[in-house]
């Protein structure tokens, strides 16, 4: 949802959801765990880091499923220690 919010237009749109598809990319539904791990987020990082609502479910998501977070925007997540991510520049 993030990645679609992102896009500049509709032919933006459109590639993102064609390179979704190329590469397999699954979309996870948010748990009770997610939730759960996000709100531990959002307590810990908002008053610090500004954490947003939907960086922490991303992050929460990630941790939760034991995966690499890949983002263009580190400064979001580098405050979770336990997160493993890479930066990617598009």
């Amino acid at each position: 949802m993030e990645l679609m919010q992102g896009a500049l237009d509709k032919t933006d749109m459109s590639r993102m959801q064609k390179f979704l598809r190329i590469t397999g990319t699954t979309i996870l539904p948010i748990t009770e765990d997610i939730s759960f791990h996000a709100m531990h987020c959002v307590e810990s990082y908002t008053l610090s880091h500004s954490m947003e609502l939907a960086d922490a479910l991303i992050a929460a998501t990630a941790l939760e499923n034991r995966e690499t977070l890949y983002t263009a925007n580190d400064k979001h997540y580098k405050c979770i220690p336990e997160l493993s991510y890479h930066v990617f520049r598009p």
